[in-house]
């Protein structure tokens, strides 16, 4: 995990709890959602655990038992429970918790995203649902300790999604203080996700007589934001971003047959991924490397070594006139003037 990174990997299970409690028959739900997939219910791919349009209908549904509108104005932050729903329901079945070296977490989020965003490798996520710790990250000037994140397939437009469920630092908050995003995933950049994101949001609050303004520089402002976050993500689906130690991985678990038809367990326990353990260890020396040249800089005859910012680089494997896969590479933070060695290897426990 690196120093100074202590955090509770049980929170998000403790969200779980929380909502499990508001919508008793959730999970029942969405064992048959899945089970109805591409029968009574369109066909969605195999990376989206469970479009968002099932978690809707379990909180309507729950909302219509208690005599509620979700559409009306005074219960439209109910809104907001059908992205968490959504999240919550895919990260339950395996409910893994990622969490950073603390030196790998500040060069990832520092690493920029320029151009079009390489959404293709987020199709490759380790699990339906991850939730990333961010220790020390602000969204909307507020401080975050984790997100979740999972992939949408909009059945009646086929749109694909990054769905974000972002989990504040509020200690004073009676429910868990969770906010979805939504980010419109294509050959495009952030800043387009996010405009398409919320072309759609006013087109769907226009259509419920919703008022939605955007504020002037919103786009720019959350494109910043976002961008940490959009980043770790990108990491933990990098070929060479480092999960776990050992061969030990995390995976989508297969459904199970039963004699009430087919179902998805949860996971026995939460289970702490940690991530850039070696790559951590190899950008500390590194940063010896150079602070020890900073000492010696008057006996030096050559260029004074220093780390060059690290960067994405993508590329396509496979035949050009045959099925291709595009991969994604993070090149971590390079030393540059030294003579650094091969990555040192540690080895750590997993909770």
């Amino acid at each position: 995990m690196g120093p100074g990174m202590f955090w509770d990997p049980m929170r998000p299970k403790r969200h779980l709890e929380y909502y499990s409690k508001f919508y008793s028959s959730a999970w029942k739900q969405v064992d048959r959602f899945r089970a109805a997939r591409g029968k009574d219910l369109p066909f969605w791919p195999e990376w989206c655990f469970m479009p968002l349009a099932g978690a809707y209908a379990i909180v309507s549904a729950e909302a219509e038992s208690q005599g509620i509108d979700i559409t009306s104005q005074e219960h439209r932050p109910l809104i907001n429970d059908v992205g968490i729903i959504g999240a919550l329901a895919a990260w339950r079945v395996t409910q893994g918790v990622y969490r950073f070296d603390s030196d790998v977490y500040r060069a990832v989020i520092d690493t920029p995203i320029t151009g079009d965003i390489p959404h293709n490798v987020l199709f490759s996520l380790p699990e339906w649902c991850v939730y990333i710790e961010t220790p020390g990250l602000q969204v909307y000037g507020t401080p975050t300790v984790g997100f979740f994140a999972h992939l949408e397939h909009d059945a009646n437009t086929n749109r694909k999604e990054l769905r974000l469920v972002v989990d504040f630092d509020m200690p004073d908050s009676k429910a868990p203080p969770l906010h979805p995003v939504a980010l419109h995933l294509g050959t495009w950049t952030l800043r387009e996700s996010i405009d398409r994101a919320m072309a759609e949001t006013q087109k769907q609050s226009s259509k419920l007589g919703v008022e939605f303004n955007l504020e002037p520089g919103l786009s720019e402002h959350l494109q910043s934001e976002y961008s940490a976050l959009v980043s770790l993500l990108l990491y933990i689906c990098a070929v060479n971003g480092e999960i776990g130690v050992g061969n030990r991985r995390p995976f989508n678990p297969r459904p199970t047959k039963t004699k009430k038809g087919v179902r998805m367990f949860p996971a026995p326990k939460v289970t702490v991924w940690d991530v850039g353990v070696r790559m951590g260890a190899a950008l500390r020396m590194a940063a010896e490397a150079v602070s020890e040249a900073d000492g010696t800089e008057g006996q030096r005859s050559g260029p004074r070594p220093h780390v060059r910012r690290a960067h994405w680089h993508g590329y396509w494997l496979g035949p050009r006139d045959g099925d291709r896969m595009f991969a994604l590479k993070w090149l971590s933070p390079i030393l540059v003037g030294g003579s650094a060695d091969d990555m040192p290897v540690t080895i750590r426990p997993v909770e």
